[in-house]
C-alpha cells in the first residue's frame, strides 16, 4: 500500500514538472502571440499554483509529523513571498 502512494506521489510530481515545462516551451514558442496578455497568463498560473500548493501541502499537515509539517509550511510561504515578489517586479519594472 505504501509503495503504491509512493507511486502516485512520484507521478503527481512528474505531471508538475511536465507541466511547468510544457508550460515554458509553450510560452517561448508563442511568446510573441500571447505577449498582450502576459499579465493574465502570471495571475491565472499563480492562482492555481496557491491553490494547488495549499491542497497538496498545507491543507491536512494535522496527519503528517509536526517537523514536516512545519517543513512544508514554511516552504509553501516562501513560495508565496517569491511569487508576490516576482509579480512586483513584473509590474513595476516598465
Amino acid at each position: 500500500m505504501n509503495e503504491i502512494k509512493n507511486y502516485i506521489k512520484l507521478a503527481q510530481s512528474a505531471s508538475a514538472l511536465g507541466a511547468g515545462i510544457l508550460g515554458f516551451g509553450l510560452g517561448a514558442l508563442l511568446g510573441n502571440v500571447i505577449a498582450d496578455y502576459v499579465y493574465v497568463v502570471i495571475g491565472a498560473g499563480a492562482i492555481l499554483h496557491v491553490w494547488g500548493m495549499y491542497v497538496m501541502q498545507m491543507r491536512k499537515d494535522n496527519e503528517r509529523p509536526t517537523i514536516i509539517a512545519k517543513a512544508l509550511w514554511i516552504s509553501a510561504w516562501i513560495c508565496l513571498i517569491a511569487l508576490i515578489a516576482i509579480i512586483i517586479y513584473l509590474t513595476v519594472r516598465k
